[in-house]
């Protein structure tokens, strides 16, 4: 029995199970892809908003009579 014919199919039983695994990550991240991009809009639309409070808010500490009125 040649020694070298069970290692070629452990190392190729190691590719195949390689393989499947990348392609079941590769499957789950393609699941979870359109779940990120609203997580990422979600964080960029409260980014804008804080961006804008603190705008409004540094203009008033700047310009404070132009606020008399508010």
């Amino acid at each position: 029995m040649n020694p070298l014919v069970g290692s070629d199919e452990t190392n190729f039983m190691r590719l195949i199970k390689l393989t499947c695994l990348t392609l079941v990550n590769l499957a789950k991240q393609l699941w979870l892809l359109p779940q990120a991009i609203g997580l990422a809009l979600q964080q960029r639309r409260r980014q804008l908003a804080r961006d804008e409070f603190e705008t409004e808010r540094l203009d008033l500490m700047r310009n404070p009579a132009k606020y008399l009125g508010k």
